[in-house]
């Protein structure tokens, strides 16, 4: 179990007491508490002043996911519409204030090596070539755009949609679509839902291509595994929302292949391949 760093109300000049009840569900389970206020400080320097947030009171339902994991809380980084409450999230706030000097973000997923996450812009350095390819959003709620078509060997559907999800680990689909795809490869489910493959057939694995406007987004067989001791895990998951939710989720396992650039104001996501 990870030792977790604590917001402390008493040790923040700042505080503004609130009270207001929270709870949200997430994927990995639901948490509770209530409202606070205070100064958010972003990397470094960017204090977002006045800022309304969740103390959570109440993790339990998020079990072994938040005990064993090493992250301490969630930032959202949606927009308000699905905020819950309509609360004005961080970044938001952020662009209100004047502290960033473009309405972006943008998260470098290091393959085995340190990641980036940057505020008010994107690094160049970190991307091949020069420039980004845009893609408008189809709902600025989640970050939710429009897809061609997902395809991996004989499998391919048909126009469909997709969050892009820094806070998603894996790849997740329609459970049909993922369960077809786990099967054309040789995967086995198990009884999290999750799939493994013989670790023997790792490089056997046929490349996987997400279409977006147009444009082939492709993640390596290889990619698509996650090895964890002599265990090899098919980085996908079978999740099914309730229309007019997304179809699927580009997690981690997209983003550590493709640099991506997050334009609030814009409304639109930008891809490149990740160096």
């Amino acid at each position: 179990i990870h030792e977790k760093s604590k917001y402390d109300k008493d040790l923040s000049s700042s505080w503004v007491e609130d009270g207001t009840e929270f709870s949200i569900q997430y994927g990995s389970g639901a948490v509770s508490g209530v409202y606070a206020q205070d100064t958010v400080t972003l990397a470094a320097d960017i204090a977002v002043e006045d800022q309304k947030f969740a103390t959570i009171h109440d993790a339990a339902g998020m079990g072994f996911a938040y005990a064993f994991g090493y992250f301490d809380g969630i930032l959202g980084l949606g927009f308000d519409s699905i905020s819950v409450g309509g609360v004005e999230t961080v970044f938001h706030n952020a662009i209100d204030q004047g502290l960033v000097e473009k309405t972006m973000f943008a998260f470098y997923l290091g393959d085995e090596k340190d990641g980036e996450l940057t505020f008010g812009g994107y690094d160049e350095s970190k991307f091949e070539g020069d420039d980004l390819t845009w893609v408008a959003l189809d709902k600025a709620t989640y970050w939710q755009i429009n897809m061609d078509k997902v395809s991996i060997a004989s499998f391919t559907t048909g126009a469909t949609n997709a969050i892009v999800d820094s806070g998603t680990s894996l790849i997740t689909g329609p459970s049909r679509d993922v369960r077809a795809i786990a099967q054309s490869i040789g995967a086995t489910a198990t009884f999290t839902g999750q799939y493994t493959i013989d670790c023997e057939k790792v490089n056997s694995i046929p490349d996987m291509t997400w279409t977006i406007d147009g444009k082939d987004y492709t993640v390596p067989g290889s990619k698509l595994i996650i090895k964890s001791a002599s265990m090899c895990l098919f980085a996908m998951m079978g999740m099914d929302f309730p229309a007019p939710g997304p179809q699927w989720i580009l997690g981690d396992v997209f983003m550590r292949e493709y640099y991506t650039v997050f334009d609030y104001d814009g409304e639109r996501i930008g891809f490149a391949k990740a160096v």
